[in-house]
């Protein structure tokens, strides 16, 4: 029940596989390359660093998802009551019904909620033990752990911003124009 908001993850569609994977992949790689290899940039645990400067970007983003999840549940547009376009149709894996509109941008604006909330907790758990493991940890281990933790860190939040996209995608465009009708590929004949 606590993790209902992970359903959205669970979403299948033949290009929701970019979305989850490879976007975010190429985002996290590209942002740990940076923060680990650029000269000058302090560390990302410290209380100034990378981390720290992302968290009040959190609460903003939190009140936005819940704002937007709170007019999507209320909402009765007959737009939002449509099934998603796409052949086949879009479907929660284990579920045996098409996703409408209004039930695909509930699930992705409940993932974003919780994602930031996750990645603020993530973040502030990261700040808070950082000077600790500094102590406990040696150098060469530290740097790796550092590394994949950031990449971790990274990939969700890349993850974040991309499915955020995707929303304002919906929002902003999608919805405000019909649906091109997708006819379902003939049965090869027999001949």
């Amino acid at each position: 029940m606590l993790l209902a908001p992970l359903r959205y993850l669970r979403i299948q569609h033949s290009v929701k596989w970019r979305w989850d994977a490879w976007m975010p992949l190429a985002g996290a790689t590209a942002l740990t390359a940076v923060l680990r290899l650029w000269p000058a940039i302090p560390s990302p645990f410290s209380a100034t660093g990378y981390i720290a400067g992302l968290q009040p970007m959190y609460a903003i983003l939190g009140g936005f998802f819940i704002a937007a999840l709170t007019l999507l549940t209320t909402a009765q547009t007959t737009a939002l009551r449509q099934p998603l376009a796409g052949y086949p149709a879009p479907m929660v894996a284990g579920e045996s019904t098409p996703l409408i509109r209004q039930r695909f941008l509930c699930l992705l604006f409940g993932y974003l909620s919780f994602s930031v909330f996750g990645l603020y907790l993530l973040g502030f758990g990261a700040i808070l033990c950082a000077p600790g493991l500094r102590l406990m940890v040696g150098g060469a281990t530290r740097a790796w752990l550092g590394t994949f933790f950031l990449f971790g860190y990274n990939f969700w939040l890349a993850h974040t911003a991309v499915a955020t996209l995707v929303g304002l995608y919906y929002f902003t465009d999608r919805l405000q124009r019909p649906d091109v009708e997708f006819a379902p590929p003939h049965p090869a004949r027999a001949d």
